[in-house]
């Protein structure tokens, strides 16, 4: 599984099928009955943006997507059977919200469709005419963009697509779904799990089908344990405590990217996706080896490569970060849905002024990641209540800020399945105010994906970055653990500098 631009899947030429409800589930659907409750905060946001989004007449593509390749005859039928059990375990996946008043501060109201309404058949899309010149590959992701734009929305069910590419020895798969009823863990198990339930009904399942539960973890429960924790957590503990200090001490604002990206506040642009590598292999195994050689784990070794690159980048002497963690406690391990927090990240990166050493902050990042991981027991909505009550945060860094997520790819479920290891997970390419980052890591490299405004001003700033982040990494691994640092660190920023004058980024200055 990698991480990137939905542009870059490419299946064979084929026909295009796509996997939808029936005309009586989609009856069954607009009728479902309401549950009560709230929707997880999460949810909340997204649903009242997107009911903004939508008076305004504004195009929706808070949705994200996973697409892979199979071999072996296409049977739609057991794939449809497979995709009615997918959802019928899973109720998130049943779930849609009527929105109506939302953008005038009415709450959102969630309809269960009930798990035997749910049924699936497979339909035919007609075959394509592209325009004259236009590839192939570039059909099928103007055709994906499409697909999802019309179908992945919370305001009507099935808020998610399912479609194949089928040729006559195998087949291109591809998922999308509104962001309100997944996230990315989500995502990179969805089309494995899809996978076994076809092997099962095609017969040549590996395991026997009830050793799956018929039914994951409840969404709708995890959302309702939220809120009532939320609520339950006073304003003076420590958790959020935590956030308001970190948000105190840097002027009452959230992050940002380390670089100015030519936007003015509150204003966005068409999303670019960018993707480069940090360490390969080699670098990879250097990594884990200076990490344990200092008490810490790779994941202290990430944060400490992005502070410090920030440090260099803007002179700070400590750095304030804001990461994705899962919120998925046990019985939620593999449930469809956005079981998500955010947690301040914040350390020193200096030391008495001068700048730290890639070691010196490799143990001290990792402390301030495992303190990061508690504070995120706590839903970051009751922090961001309490700050906003007590003028500890400027309201206006909440419209976009600087999020940062790592995911170590090699964990997930269907490690090992076609459907996972040939997988592709995208998200859909609306706009942004900033450059969030996506640090992934597999079996063969540690790379970046970032999100960025595409415009020139922006693409020269991010190619400036990715330059300087690189240059860290690669410092870091360069270097023999008890010495060498500063001189891999000139190597490594001659290397930089190359690259900046390959793009023109070093007219930065």
């Amino acid at each position: 599984m990698i991480l990137g631009a939905m542009g870059t899947w490419s299946p064979r030429p084929g026909r295009v099928l796509h996997v939808r409800p029936t005309a009586e589930a989609l009856a069954a659907a607009e009728w479902a009955p309401v549950d009560p409750g709230p929707p997880s905060f999460l949810q909340g946001d997204h649903l009242r943006a997107y009911a903004a989004r939508r008076a305004a007449g504004g195009r929706h593509r808070a949705w994200t997507g996973t697409a892979t390749y199979l071999d072996g005859a296409f049977d739609g039928a057991a794939l449809a059977r497979a995709l009615t059990r997918l959802v019928r375990r899973h109720e998130g996946l049943r779930t849609w919200f009527d929105v109506d008043g939302c953008a005038e501060g009415a709450d959102p109201v969630r309809h269960l469709v009930p798990a035997d309404a749910v049924d699936f058949e497979v339909v035919a899309v007609p075959a394509f005419s592209p325009v004259p010149g236009l590839p192939w590959d570039e059909w099928v992701t103007t055709h994906l963009n499409e697909t999802f734009d019309a179908a992945c929305r919370p305001d009507s069910w099935a808020p998610f697509a399912l479609g194949a590419t089928v040729t006559d020895d195998g087949f291109g798969l591809f998922w999308g779904c509104d962001h309100a009823f997944t996230d990315g863990a989500s995502q990179l198990m969805v089309l494995s799990e899809l996978e076994e339930l076809y092997a099962e009904e095609l017969g040549g399942g590996t395991g026997e089908p009830e050793a799956r539960p018929e039914t994951a973890g409840s969404v709708l429960d995890h959302g309702r344990a939220e809120h009532a924790l939320a609520a339950a957590t006073p304003a003076d503990a420590p958790e959020i405590r935590a956030w308001s200090d970190a948000v105190a001490a840097h002027d009452g604002r959230l992050p940002k990217f380390a670089l100015d990206l030519g936007l003015e506040p509150g204003e966005t642009s068409a999303v670019k996706i960018r993707s480069t590598t940090l360490l390969d292999a080699d670098g990879l195994a250097r990594m884990e080896e200076l990490a344990a050689a200092h008490g810490a784990r790779f994941t202290g070794a990430v944060f400490a490569g992005l502070a410090l690159t920030d440090a260099r980048l803007t002179g700070a002497t400590d750095w304030f970060g804001v990461t994705v963690v899962g919120s998925r406690g046990p019985g939620f391990e593999t449930t469809q849905g956005w079981l998500c927090n955010f947690t301040p990240v914040t350390f020193p990166v200096a030391d008495g002024g001068a700048p730290a050493s890639f070691t010196d902050v490799l143990p001290v990042a990792d402390a301030a990641f495992r303190q990061a991981r508690k504070v995120a027991k706590v839903p970051v909505h009751a922090a961001l209540g309490v700050m906003l009550a007590d003028g500890v945060l400027d309201p206006a860094s909440l419209g976009s800020p600087q999020l940062i997520s790592y995911l170590d790819l090699r964990r997930f479920p269907g490690v090992g399945r076609p459907a996972y290891d040939r997988g592709l997970h995208f998200t859909g390419e609306g706009r942004t105010g900033n450059a969030s980052l996506w640090v992934n890591r597999d079996h063969e490299r540690l790379y970046l994906v970032m999100q960025t405004p595409d415009t020139p001003t922006a693409q020269a700033a991010v190619d400036r970055y990715v330059a300087e982040v690189t240059a860290t990494f690669e410092a870091a691994v360069a270097a023999p653990p008890a010495a060498g640092a500063d001189e891999a660190l000139v190597g490594a920023a001659e290397a930089r500098d190359e690259r900046l004058e390959a793009t023109g980024a070093g007219r930065l200055g």
